[in-house]
């Protein structure tokens, strides 16, 4: 075999193994992420068995995943029922203007709602904006619409909302849970 040839396979073999060193990275990083999603609770020494890593390695990959905002925040899903919630509300909604000055001004009134727990922009069925919030009582509900009709009053086009009730579990085809995300990693 010429020098040159063996010297091409030196370098090709060194890039196949960065390549696969690069990727077993990237898919601890996707193991870990999916344990998680499994049960955040789960200690690093817990995850460490069920990967077959270090308990290190798991805390080393855990960090890296926070400091790159993968992993946003730890939280739990809890039954809202028990919490004196009565119903979920889905809201779709039509904003007339869509400036980054209009965003601002949004993201503002947003957090001074504590109902809302998820709003976006988004396009489809003819609205741009969706809206999740949970509600003690209709009360709460309707004041929250009426807020959005006085403060955002020529701008806001439209409203659609479809209520989830908490109180009928027997409506409930899949419970609300990360999870099941676990199976798509």
């Amino acid at each position: 075999m010429s020098t040159k040839c063996s010297l091409f396979l030196l370098v090709l073999a060194r890039i196949v193994m960065d390549r696969c060193q690069r990727m077993a990275k990237k898919n601890a990083k996707l193991l870990l992420l999916s344990a998680l999603l499994g049960g955040a609770k789960r200690s690093d020494r817990d995850i460490a068995k069920i990967l077959e890593v270090s308990q290190p390695t798991v805390t080393r990959k855990r960090r890296e995943l926070e400091k790159d905002g993968t992993i946003q925040e730890y939280t739990i899903i809890p039954d809202f029922t028990k919490l004196g919630y009565d119903f979920v509300a889905v809201t779709f909604l039509t904003f007339a203007e869509d400036s980054s000055e209009f965003l601002d001004k949004e993201r503002e009134w947003a957090r001074s709602k504590s109902s809302i727990i998820y709003l976006t922009k988004g396009e489809g069925m003819g609205m741009n904006c969706f809206m999740i919030s949970v509600h003690k009582n209709y009360a709460s509900y309707s004041e929250l619409v009426t807020e959005l009709k006085r403060d955002w009053r020529p701008l806001l086009a439209n409203i659609q909302t479809f209520m989830v009730s908490l109180a009928r579990p027997e409506l409930l085809i899949k419970p609300l849970s990360f999870r099941y995300l676990d199976a798509n990693m």
